[in-house]
């Protein structure tokens, strides 16, 4: 049997690898190493058209940026993390407001 080797599915695992990392160091990190976490996860969603996780990732550096949100920090997580399963390329502004809308539900906002 003949297996065909996803290259998308690696940079997937990568992703997810990321996001999983970086919530687990969650607790010793100081916030410019989650900062910088977040952005590495956020440029590597951009160079490999993951969208979602893009938008996700760039919603948590503002909210990040702007005071913290340290106990939202593991709900944007674990939607980047969903949405790194999600479609790749472009995305159009109602899937965007659908998957932060989905951490807003998360949050219990």
């Amino acid at each position: 049997m003949l297996h065909h080797h996803d290259p998308n599915h690696d940079i997937q695992n990568r992703i997810t690898g990321q996001i999983g990392a970086l919530a687990e160091a969650l607790p010793h990190c100081a916030l410019t190493q989650i900062v910088q976490g977040i952005d590495d996860i956020r440029c590597l969603a951009r160079d490999n058209g993951f969208a979602a996780v893009e938008t996700l990732a760039s919603r948590l550096e503002s909210a990040v940026a702007a005071g913290g949100y340290r106990a939202a920090i593991l709900t944007y997580l674990d939607a980047m993390s969903d949405a790194a399963s999600a479609p790749r390329g472009p995305m159009a502004p109602a899937a965007q407001e659908a998957w932060l809308a989905s951490v807003a539900m998360r949050l219990g906002h």
